[in-house]
C-alpha cells in the first residue's frame, strides 16, 4: 500500500482541507463576486474558476500566508477577467454588426478603411498598461459609470477619470504614429 493510500494522508488532508475551504469561503465569495457582475450566473461561474484554481494549487495551499486574502483577491482577478472577456465579446458583436451594415451599403471601399482603422485602434487599446486599459473597456465597451468602474477595480473615481484621459491620450498618439 502506497502513502497516499493510507488514510490519514496528505493526500486526504489536502482533500479534507480543499472542503473545508470550499464550505467555509464558497458563499462569501459567490455575494462578492456577484455584487459586482450583478448576476448569478456569471458569478457561479466565477466562483467555479476560483476554487478549480484552488484545486489545482492545493499542494501549495500551506505556502498561502492568508487563504482569505487571497481566495478574495482571486475572485476580483477572475472577475477582471470575465468582465475583459464579455467587453470583448460585445466589441466583437459590435464589430460584426457594424461589418454587416457596411456591406449592405453601395460604397464598400470606406468599410475598408473603417475596419483597418478600427483594427489600429483595437491594437492601440491593447498596448495600454492593464489597469489603464480595463478601466478603458469597462467605460467604452461595457458602458459603466466612472462610479462603478471605481468600485470594480477598488480605485478612486477620480483614478478612473485619470486612466480614461490618459488612456485617451495614449490611443491618440498610437494613431497619429500608425496611420498615413
Amino acid at each position: 500500500m502506497r502513502n497516499d493510500d493510507c488514510p490519514g494522508s496528505s493526500k486526504d488532508m489536502l482533500e479534507q482541507l480543499f472542503n473545508e475551504l470550499f464550505r467555509e469561503y464558497e458563499h462569501p465569495l459567490y455575494l462578492f463576486a456577484f455584487r459586482m457582475l450583478k448576476s448569478d450566473m456569471a458569478a457561479k461561474d466565477v466562483i467555479q474558476d476560483v476554487f478549480l484554481k484552488l484545486w489545482m494549487i492545493r499542494d501549495r495551499i500551506s505556502e498561502i500566508k492568508s487563504i482569505s486574502s487571497f481566495l478574495y483577491r482571486l475572485t476580483e482577478n477572475k472577475v477582471i477577467d470575465h468582465l475583459r472577456a464579455a467587453a470583448a465579446d460585445q466589441k466583437r458583436k459590435q464589430a460584426l454588426w457594424q461589418r454587416m451594415h457596411q456591406s449592405s451599403e453601395p460604397h464598400a471601399g470606406v468599410g475598408v478603411e473603417d475596419a483597418e482603422y478600427h483594427t489600429i485602434i483595437h491594437q492601440a487599446i491593447e498596448q495600454l498598461p492593464p489597469q489603464r486599459r480595463a478601466v478603458y473597456l469597462l467605460s467604452h465597451a461595457a458602458d459603466k459609470p466612472r462610479k462603478e468602474i471605481a468600485s470594480l477595480l477598488h480605485i478612486s473615481p477620480n483614478t478612473v477619470k485619470n486612466h480614461l484621459a490618459k488612456a485617451v491620450e495614449n490611443i491618440v498618439a498610437y494613431l497619429k504614429n500608425n496611420t498615413d
